[in-house]
């Protein structure tokens, strides 16, 4: 008699309930040896749930069976084969039309009466009943961890370090994330911001970034502080994409520390939604991207075409715009439409005129040593002691001293000011290095050869040579200035190179 033997554990049931492989294998080549029977196959399945056939061992199996390479199938339990009694029909009718048996080495089973089959299907019906009460538990236990906003288990995300009690940033992985979304902020695609932080090797841990991993963070409300959980889909699956809009959500406040302010995450959402909904597949002719800013809100400068209808019904070529990001959310901005070839010739005319002083910018780009070092340093105790204030809070609210709404409103005082004290430092440490003759030296090229330079290639050298410009209009609105053949008076306000 021919005999496969098929065994399965998942790790929690190895933990818990012995049913190691080692345990199963051992049992099964036992009752062979008592039956005098031969195994010519031994199925594997390590870390697999039996709640459906999607199992690599179990599928060679089933494939072995209908090509005739053995006659009996031999388990240690029926739920080590399937806890879903449709699958255990299914299986049974290709066994019976294949000509092989079923058994177990621990249970009775005849598959050949009535009686034997209805038997059997009960003992499946109990162990499908049992995984999915076991799984209406777990959930439950995980959506009370969800609404007192503690930790639910799974993966620790990307930025953080979980000590069994609470979370812990990783500053230096923070730091990625913060120039993450800052360069998908500046106007960059997914695909895009991971291949930048690839070329500067800032890495995941080892592994680079994907437009997936990209969009997995930015989407992610865990580093604004706040928990999203939601419910299976009909299918039996969790939603990875777009949750609020396929189940139910669950929303709760962490008190953990957080990367992302909530007033940011809602700003780089509104982008991938209005990305998402106006598609991928523009021609890219901005070339400003990622540098310009607003004097008015500090917001980047985002790129939006525009089209005139002609009166023959057809469109012009696109004007390429820039408009404040806060100004595109509503959100209070009033800093007008920047024109393209605007901002170009004020750049060009700024640069123009810094090459005639050049021992000027220098002056202005470096401060003296000594008193940069000592505010580094005050601005690191200060740090500090937002960081202890920011945990005497999450303590008050953990022992009921202080409400939610107000632990909210505290937690974004200090996480506005720790991301002041974070960008000064930073600017403090690029002036203590001085400033960077090459990219200088770059600067002064750029109005020689910026009419020999395609988009991409002049879009590139912005961002190599640039930190930020930041831009105002010495008006506050465009209505009856601006039109055909009068621009609005732009002005640039700042210049940090890289």
């Amino acid at each position: 008699m021919r005999v496969a033997a098929y065994i399965r554990v998942s790790t929690d049931e190895q933990v818990k309930e012995g049913y190691s492989l080692d345990a199963q294998r051992e049992k099964l080549i036992n009752f062979c040896k008592s039956q005098d029977w031969s195994i010519v196959e031994m199925y594997v399945e390590e870390g697999k749930s039996a709640k459906d056939m999607n199992r690599p061992e179990l599928n060679r199996m089933l494939s072995d069976a209908q090509n005739g390479r053995f006659d009996v199938l031999l388990v240690y339990r029926l739920d080590r084969l399937t806890r879903s009694v449709k699958d255990l029909y299914e299986m049974l009718q290709m066994f019976e039309n294949h000509g092989v048996k079923f058994k177990s080495a621990t249970e009775i089973y005849d598959t050949t009466t009535a009686m034997g089959k209805l038997f059997i299907t009960i003992v499946a019906a109990l162990a499908q009943w049992e995984r999915e009460n076991l799984s209406e538990r777990v959930r439950f236990g995980m959506e009370e961890l969800v609404r007192e906003g503690k930790w639910h288990g799974g993966p620790v995300p990307f930025g953080y370090s979980w000590d069994g009690e609470t979370m812990h940033v990783i500053e230096e992985e923070a730091n990625i994330l913060r120039e993450l979304r800052r360069i998908y902020m500046s106007g960059e695609g997914l695909g895009s911001t991971a291949k930048k932080l690839n070329a500067r090797g800032l890495t995941k841990r080892g592994s680079k970034w994907s437009a997936q991993s990209v969009w997995y963070v930015l989407d992610n409300p865990f580093y604004a502080g706040r928990i999203r959980y939601g419910e299976k889909k009909k299918n039996g699956k969790y939603a990875s994409r777009k949750k609020e809009e396929r189940v139910n959500v669950i929303w709760s406040d962490t008190g953990f520390p957080t990367i992302y302010s909530w007033e940011e995450y809602q700003e780089h959402t509104a982008r991938m939604k209005r990305k998402e909904f106006y598609g991928h597949s523009k021609k890219r002719e901005y070339r400003f991207t990622g540098v310009l800013r607003c004097a008015r809100c500090g917001a980047t400068l985002i790129g939006r075409p525009y089209r005139n209808k002609k009166r023959d019904g057809t469109w012009t070529e696109p004007h390429y715009n820039y408009i404040c990001s806060n100004r595109a959310l509503s959100a209070g901005c009033d800093l007008p439409l920047l024109r393209q070839e605007i901002a170009e010739k004020m750049i060009m005319e700024h640069l123009k005129k810094i090459k005639l002083d050049y021992n000027a910018i220098t002056s202005l780009q470096s401060d003296p040593t000594d008193n940069i070092e000592f505010e580094i340093e005050r601005l690191k105790r200060e740090l500090k002691v937002v960081r202890e204030r920011r945990k005497k809070w999450q303590y008050m609210l953990a022992d009921d001293l202080m409400s939610k709404e107000d632990f909210r409103e505290r937690r974004k005082e200090e996480d506005d000011r720790e991301r002041e004290i974070n960008e000064r430092i930073e600017e403090l440490k690029a002036k203590r290095i001085g400033i960077n003759h090459a990219v200088l030296q770059k600067a002064f090229e750029l109005p020689d050869i910026w009419v020999h330079m395609n988009d991409i290639e002049r879009r590139e050298l912005m961002q190599i040579v640039f930190n930020r410009i930041v831009v105002d209009c010495e008006v506050k609105s465009g209505k009856g200035i601006a039109g055909r053949g009068r621009a609005l008076p732009f002005v640039i306000r700042e210049v940090e190179f890289n």
